[in-house]
């Protein structure tokens, strides 16, 4: 479960509830876009076929625990991944692996009047910040 995140220089509380009725980020926040966008694409995560009446939180997943958490976060703001992704095709993909610590997935983009490429990557913080020149905060 995701229950705390860093963005726009903060660290939020995630909403754990079912119904999510409890703590609130502020969703539309142009920093939260940025994170969503991330942990919904450049993740292998899907929902197990067959669970349209299971809530999110309930829900099996193939793949690892980090990323299932991540894609029922994404799941639950976001709605549909599965839908999302497919309107981001991924074109390419370096996995995460224990080496390096970090996993890259390059995507075409939904706007079509847009041809350049999406470049989403996660990982360990210091492998992270080490390819980093700025960081995304407050829009």
């Amino acid at each position: 479960t995701v229950a705390h995140m860093w963005f726009d220089n903060q660290i939020a509380e995630a909403d754990t509830s079912e119904d999510q009725s409890g703590a609130s980020i502020n969703k539309s926040s142009d920093g939260w876009k940025v994170l969503e966008r991330c942990a919904a694409l450049c993740n292998r995560a899907e929902f197990k076929p067959g669970q349209d009446g299971v809530p999110v939180l309930k829900r099996e997943v193939n793949g690892d625990a980090s990323e299932a958490a991540l894609l029922k976060c994404c799941e639950l703001s976001l709605g549909n991944v599965m839908q999302y992704r497919a309107k981001n095709k991924k074109v390419c993909e370096v996995p995460f692996n224990s080496t390096n610590k970090y996993q890259v997935s390059i995507h075409e983009t939904e706007d079509k009047n847009d041809n350049r490429y999406l470049l989403e990557m996660k990982g360990a913080p210091e492998r992270i910040l080490d390819r980093c020149s700025t960081i995304y905060m407050n829009g």
